[in-house]
Parts: C-alpha cells; structure tokens; sequence
C-alpha cells in the first residue's frame, strides 16, 4: 500500500493532541528543508501556531476534566486568540494541579518556553490571521513587507513546547494513553 494514495488520515487524526504534533513533525521538515526559506516562512510559522494552539486546547479540555476553573471552556472551540487560550490554559494547569496535589514537577522552564514561543508568534498572528491572510478583513496589511523575523528561535522552543503539551495528561494521570515522548520527563 502506498501512504500517499492511500494515507490512514482517521489514524492521523484521532484527537488534537496528535493532529497537533503532525503540525510539529511538518514545521520541522520545512524548517529543515533546503528550499528557499522565506518563501517557506509563513507556512513553518503557521504549522507551529497550528500545533501550539491546538495543543493548549487538547490540554485545557484534559485538564477541565479535575480543574475548578471554567475559563473558555464555553467558547474554546469558537477562538483563535493564542494569548486567550495561553491563559485558560494556564489556569486549568494551575488548578488542576492544586486538586490533584502535585506539587513536584519541575516545569517552570517548559511553561517559559511555551510563553516565550506564544509571545514570538502573537507579534504577527494573535488569532489565526497573520499567516494565513495578506490583509485583514478590512483590507489592511497584516505583515508589511518589511518585516523579518527569526525562524531559528521559534524552531528552538519547539521540542521544549512539545515537551510540556504532550506530556501533562500522562504526569497529572489523566490518562494511559500511548506516548511518544516516553523519554521526556519533566
């Protein structure tokens, strides 16, 4: 059988989490491509905002299942605004933490990667526009030509960030999922 005429796409796509971790493998292979790199900008930096924010939303709708707080839970899936749904999810982390009662994990590096990488990618694209879009819907440029921005610091945030988002339904026990990132530990 070949993957490209016949590609397990209901595989690829069983949850967020595991949609968003392909958005991570694509980036990198762009990244890492020897074609022209600003033509392939824009597409590395929408693959990453792709997996960040569907990440964060897989984790928050985890999280919710022992977090006390209900920030964005009713309107998760109607926004885009990765500065939103960084702090729902940080709240949900946070309170799901204090209700299981974990109080050893040495994270504090990750959740600053995953910040310092939100606040890189917000500059040009809070809510899923910038990287899609020339202009915005009333017609005013989004990114000005002039702009320039460097690709290597977001692609070094990337396995830090996958990290954390792949790994906290396994450390809070949310569930036995399989992982690929057995190795990791935090």
């Amino acid at each position: 059988m070949n993957a490209r005429t016949e590609s397990f796409i209901g595989l690829a796509s069983s949850n967020e989490l595991r949609i968003a971790l392909h958005y991570e493998d694509a980036a990198k292979i762009l990244y890492k491509s020897k074609a022209y790199q600003d033509g392939l900008a824009l597409p590395f930096l929408f693959l990453v905002r792709q997996f960040v924010e569907l990440g964060l939303k897989y984790n928050i709708k985890k999280l919710n299942e022992v977090s006390t707080c209900d920030n964005l839970i009713t309107a998760l899936n109607g926004t885009h605004d990765l500065t939103k749904i960084h702090s729902a999810f940080l709240a949900h982390y946070k309170s799901a933490k204090k209700e299981l009662s974990i109080s050893k994990l040495k994270e504090q590096k990750y959740l600053d990667k995953l910040e310092k990488l939100i606040n890189k990618l917000v500059l040009l694209d809070f809510d899923s526009q910038g990287f899609r879009y020339s202009t915005d819907k009333d017609d005013n440029k989004i990114i000005e030509q002039k702009v320039t921005f460097n690709l290597e610091e977001v692609f070094d945030l990337l396995d830090d960030t996958s990290t954390l988002l792949s790994s906290i339904e396994n450390l809070f026990g949310l569930t036995q999922a399989e992982s690929n990132w057995s190795g990791y530990t935090i």
